[in-house]
């Protein structure tokens, strides 16, 4: 299994955006989550932010 690092940053985005949806009355799936991945690189891409399938 590989290890993966996340940065702070990433995951105070990630919280956000899933505490917006969920107040939104969405339900999470993975395809908001990876939405929410996609939002984050394109607004900082000098991080390295990406999904692996």
């Amino acid at each position: 299994m590989e290890d993966i690092r996340v940065s702070q940053e990433v995951l105070e985005y990630l919280t956000r955006c899933m505490r917006h949806a969920v107040s939104n009355g969405q339900y999470l799936t993975p395809q908001l989550l990876e939405e929410a991945i996609e939002d984050f690189a394109a607004e900082h891409p000098q991080q390295n932010v990406a999904i692996l399938h």
